[in-house]
């Protein structure tokens, strides 16, 4: 969470003013969903169910890999903090084919590093985050991630839930605009 605190740098400044979800918005998405009882999870999911049930899918069907349910709920409460965040932006509903572009975007990232040197892979991924639209979304799911382990995992269901939960990220930033 350390990454939500932000810096005073210009180039923060200007990810901040391109996002749709601004750090304050994070912020308080966060503390609601760690304050509210699973019923009102379950409401919050049925909404996110009507809104954007796509996002949705990708999320449950995590239960249906070799995932712990701790990381499955982990996934699922970084989507409900992008719903709470995303409520007054009034993007479109993300479709399936939008996923998949944006999945197969964030593939090619990963498959462009494969096999470089250490400090290219470093600057590869320096490059990749500071081209994002969503800044304090990634860094709160990135951080969600860290903190549940799942950056440490090793066997072959959690590239799917990291490539899942980015890719949740890059779905919102790369969202049309309702209006």
């Amino acid at each position: 969470m350390e990454a939500l605190r932000g810096g005073g740098d210009p180039l923060s400044a200007r990810k901040q003013m391109m996002s749709r979800i601004t750090q304050a918005s994070l912020v308080s998405a966060i503390k609601q969903i760690a304050d509210t009882d699973p019923g009102a999870r379950e409401s919050i999911c049925d909404e996110i169910f009507v809104e954007q049930p796509n996002l949705l899918a990708s999320v449950l069907v995590l239960t249906k890999m070799d995932i712990p349910p701790r990381h499955v709920e982990m996934a699922l409460e970084a989507l409900m903090v992008m719903h709470l965040a995303l409520k007054a932006s009034g993007i479109e509903t993300i479709t399936e084919a939008e996923q998949e572009r944006e999945l197969q975007r964030l593939a090619a990232s990963v498959r462009f590093s494969e096999g470089l040197k250490l400090p290219l892979v470093e600057e590869s991924v320096s490059q990749y985050v500071g081209f994002q639209k969503e800044p304090w979304l990634l860094a709160y799911v990135v951080g969600l991630l860290q903190d549940n382990g799942a950056l440490s995992m090793t066997n072959e269901g959690s590239k799917y839930l990291i490539l899942s939960v980015l890719n949740l990220v890059a779905c919102v930033a790369n969202a049309r605009s309702a209006v």
